[in-house]
């Protein structure tokens, strides 16, 4: 009987019921050397598995023995070992932290020893793909022997049969029968898979995800999709477009192995986009476009959403399922935050009650030698925690460690550590283990700012973090925001015309529009012209039969909410009179606040009014050091040029203050503080200043304008930043922005998402929309604009971030409101265009003003109303929730429709809806997103 052995010497042992931190170059010494000991010129002649063993136990080495030393860490052994290991007849080669290093010292090792046997010999040159097979059997029996010690059970791994297998299957690699190898290996390896079902008799559940590069395609595969075994391959659809231009054979492999169920694409989007910071708009069209692209591309639909990038938020499920899809990967493969359960699966649950099945479970790096080290702590871990037991991993740009290759040959033997699946199969083979709530929108967090500046400031930004430095870190959402409005206004336009039993010029060119914009293809002239095409034809409809020669202006509201619409107009005398609510005439100049009806229309005269007859104003609209309308008082400070306070005119009680800072210091000086306009209708100051640092040099100069206009309860602010020394370095510790403080600890600072307000404890609360602060019945809200990075310092100042490194905008513009009921309704209408379009023919029949369409519930946001795509004549309108409230509402139409139904995302009919006359009849949940389609011929 053979007395050879096969040591790794090694003070460590596999991680069981607890991890064990060491650096990465020492755990994957001590893999990669015992798994050289499974090579089957090493095993030839042994008389056992190799083993790890202490280095004290073998300072002096034994004859015959076979020794793996790893090269990291140094082992504590007498000096002159190495001789003693010749001087014994013992074989020893180095460890190292490469792999294919290790198996050459072991090669060489054999080779130098003339006691090694001719038939060792002759297996020294197998390829890989008859010697893997060997080391997953040994990762296998290791990790094995080491989850029945983490269990705290007797090994039951019948030791005999099983070296009896492997010694036949090292036996038969020499013989004629190609395929015995493989049989006796399987045999060993159905051993190994009996011994762990006395442990854990129920299936083990191992997923497999790859997060391909857009500019690494033509790299490797990982090599479950050489191997057969299935892969989970997360890529947006515009990812798949390139892949499919660039690389079209190796495309059309992957579209075979996802028709054989292989290979399973996950995703949903089109682009990867920062969507948690985007308007509704823009992320539907997101995951509708995607849905749209992997049809195309793949002849069948997504059916796991998930993401590379952070772009989750509480209301995804609501979504998913307005699209069709309802499962989802809830993971963060970058350093975001999103909530996870503590099981491998969740029900997840947006807050109108929408549900997803949820993979939960954090994949481990498969390049990475720790997983493999700390293989058996897994298992052990998701055996006696979850109620399915499952082991995920993650391939990035990095190879996988070849302990990844020897898991997958194993599993071509048996499913010793589980059966590799899918995530769509593994969804409908568990059930959710638990259930997570709607939460809030703090409990979602990426970091979108560090991605978009181009700091590389060290140890600020993680290894794995997507990297997309742009001009526009901070205002490319507000311009974003603002061309998106406008194409939503356009679009809303058009279905008026299509309510009215016609179709607009122009209308045919918005849905390639919309795509170039979504896309990022730059479509903001084309859009702004397409706007003006569709609401000058729209105004030539409605005053169609009007009195000629009255020339004039049409002012159109695309919301479903009346507006107070400011004009300034060159070469008009506007009378204050009917819509006009006030007028201010300036020469042949005019500035007018506008009344315009929810989804109509306002005729003023051009002409009529004089500067005579506006010269009796309701108020004085400004002065030295304050604006104010009939709804509040802004105070300047005579000293920085920053706001003093914004006072209600009931309580008089100071809300609010502003000042523009640079962070880490800085302190703001006026120069000139002028009165540009006092009224009747506006109320303009405008503040001239620097930014000085601490030893008086100049930071940045600026100029802020605010305004106040008669009529409207928005205090207007503009700020505009000239920086002398730019922002460097990590983006939320240095950069510009627009301080807001307040004095009373007791306000709950809100934050806006999807139109709801939704109260925060973060230090970071983004949002674009709005920003609340509350207590009680009182409430002030900020404005951002579209800007949407905000950072709190202390209980009681906000920031508002204008300029961090990167940044080339210096103008921003801010509103500022009290007590506003509906908060969304105010954002809305400073992000949406009134399109004033000059017409030459008197008021429409119908009046000065009219309604095409009208909401009787302000809590309904309308986000589009938009012609049918297969040009019926029809119009869909989108509605979403967000008051908390819900119920019944009616959508009343310019002409009685015949039929009204509900539809999804991509159109297909739901439920019916009532109508009476020429109302459609709804009732919506709370926070639910409706989809109405209208039809009337």
């Amino acid at each position: 009987m053979s007395t050879r052995e096969l040591i790794l010497l090694s003070p460590y042992r596999l991680p069981t019921q607890n991890a064990l931190y060491l650096a990465d170059d020492d755990v994957a010494t001590f893999l990669h050397g015992y798994r050289a000991l499974w090579h089957p010129a090493a095993l030839t002649g042994a008389a056992g598995p190799p083993r790890p063993a202490s280095p004290y136990d073998h300072e002096q080495p034994k004859p015959g023995f076979l020794y793996a030393v790893p090269q990291s860490p140094p082992l504590l052994l007498p000096d002159d070992w190495d001789q003693r290991v010749r001087a014994a007849g013992a074989v020893a080669f180095r460890a190292t932290p490469d792999a294919a290093v290790t198996l050459a010292n072991l090669r060489n090792a054999l080779r130098e020893d003339s006691c090694t046997p001719p038939d060792a010999r002759a297996l020294l040159d197998l390829d890989d793909e008859r010697t893997t097979p060997f080391f997953g059997v040994g990762l296998a029996f290791l990790c094995l022997e080491a989850l029945f010690e983490a269990m705290n059970h007797e090994n039951q791994l019948s030791s005999t049969e099983f070296w009896n297998a492997v010694e036949q299957a090292v036996t038969s690699l020499a013989g004629s029968d190609a395929d015995a190898p493989r049989r006796h290996l399987q045999e060993a390896a159905e051993r190994l898979k009996s011994a762990r079902e006395i442990l854990y008799p129920v299936a083990v559940h191992l997923v497999d995800m790859w997060l391909p590069e857009a500019s690494r395609t033509h790299e490797p595969w990982p090599l479950a999709l050489d191997r057969g075994s299935p892969l989970n391959v997360i890529a947006c659809a515009s990812l798949l477009e390139s892949w499919q231009r660039a690389q079209p054979e190796r495309f059309a492999v992957l579209r075979e192995r996802v028709a054989a169920n292989l290979v399973e694409i996950c995703g949903g989007p089109y682009r990867e986009s920062e969507d948690a910071l985007l308007p509704l708009e823009s992320q539907l069209w997101n995951l509708i476009r995607g849905q749209a692209t992997y049809q195309h591309l793949l002849g069948s639909d997504v059916r796991v959403f998930a993401r590379k990038r952070f772009g989750h938020h509480h209301f995804m499920p609501l979504l998913l399922q307005n699209v069709g899809i309802t499962r989802a990967a809830l993971v963060a493969f970058d350093e975001s935050v999103v909530p996870g359960g503590r099981g491998t699966t969740a029900s997840w649950s947006s807050p109108d009650g929408k549900q997803v099945e949820s993979f939960c479970r954090t994949p481990l790096p498969a390049d990475s030698p720790q997983t493999f080290f700390h293989l058996t702590h897994h298992l052990h871990r998701t055996i006696m925690q979850d109620s399915a037991a499952t082991l995920a991993f993650l391939h990035r740009s990095k190879p996988a460690h070849a302990c990844y290759a020897d898991l997958l040959a194993l599993s071509r033997l048996a499913p010793v550590f589980g059966q590799w699946t899918t995530l769509s199969s593994y969804l409908e083979t568990v059930n959710p283990g638990e259930y997570l709530s709607a939460g809030t929108p703090d409990d979602f967090h990426g970091d979108y700012l560090v991605e978009r500046c181009p700091s590389t400031a060290e140890g600020e930004v993680a290894a794995n973090a997507v990297r997309t430095p742009v001009s526009d870190p901070v205002s490319g959402f507000a311009h974003r925001l603002r061309v998106r409005r406008q194409l939503d206004t356009a679009w809303s336009l058009a279905a008026l015309y299509r309510s009215m039993g016609g179709r607009v010029a122009g209308e045919e060119t918005l849905a390639e529009l919309e795509d170039r914009f979504e896309s990022e293809r730059g479509a903001d002239k084309e859009i702004a012209a397409t706007l003006n095409t569709i609401a000058t034809a729209l105004a030539g409809r409605l005053c169609a039969r009007g009195a000629p020669g009255q020339s004039g202006f049409l002012v159109l509201n695309p919301c479903a909410f009346n507006r107070r619409v400011t004009l300034e107009l060159n070469d008009a005398r506007l009378p204050q009179s009917g819509p006009v609510k006030v007028s201010q005439i300036e020469g042949d100049n005019a500035r007018a606040v506008v009344e315009v009806p929810a989804f109509g229309f306002a005729y003023v005269p051009r002409s009529g009014g004089s500067a005579s007859a506006a010269a009796a104003p309701r108020m004085r609209l400004a002065d030295e050091r304050t604006v104010r309308n009939e709804f509040f008082e802004a105070e300047i400070d005579l000293a920085s040029g920053g706001l003093k306070a914004i006072r209600d005119v009931r309580t008089r009680v100071g809300r609010l203050g502003q000042q523009l800072v640079f962070n880490p210091g800085s302190t703001m000086r006026v120069r000139e503080v002028k009165v540009s306009s006092s009224g009747p209708a506006l109320g303009e100051i405008l503040v001239d200043g620097t930014l000085v640092d601490s030893q008086d040099e100049v930071l940045a100069t600026y100029r802020q304008r605010f305004r106040a206009w008669l009529g409207r309860p928005t205090l207007e602010l503009r700020i505009e930043i000239q920086p002398t020394r730019a922002p460097q370095g990590y983006p939320w510790h240095s950069y510009y922005a627009c301080r807001f403080a307040w004095r009373d600890d007791r306000l709950t600072l809100m934050r806006g998402m999807l139109g709801t307000s939704y109260s925060t404890s973060h230090t970071r609360p983004e949002t674009p929309d709005f920003l609340e602060l509350r207590h009680g019945r009182q409430s002030t809200a900020i404005f951002p604009g579209g800007l949407p990075f905000h950072q709190r310092n202390g209980s009681r100042m906000l920031d508002v971030i204008l300029i961090p490194e990167g940044e080339t905008a210096t103008v921003f513009e801010i509103g500022i409101a009290l007590d506003r009921e509906y908060p969304m309704q105010t954002a809305l209408g400073l992000a949406t265009p009134a399109p004033v379009v000059p017409i030459d023919r008197g008021p429409p029949h119908v009046g000065a003003t009219g309604w095409l369409f009208h909401l009787d519930a302000p809590d309904l946001m309308l986000t589009t109303l938009r012609p049918a795509a297969d040009g019926a004549d029809a119009v869909i309108a989108r509605l979403l929730e967000c008051g908390f409230g819900g119920g019944a509402a009616q959508l009343r139409c310019v002409r009685n429709p015949k039929r009204a139904y509900l539809v999804d995302g991509r159109g297909q009919m739901l439920s019916d809806l009532g109508v009476e006359a020429d109302g459609v009849n709804l009732d919506i949940p709370r926070n639910e997103l409706a989809q109405v389609r209208i039809e009337f011929g």
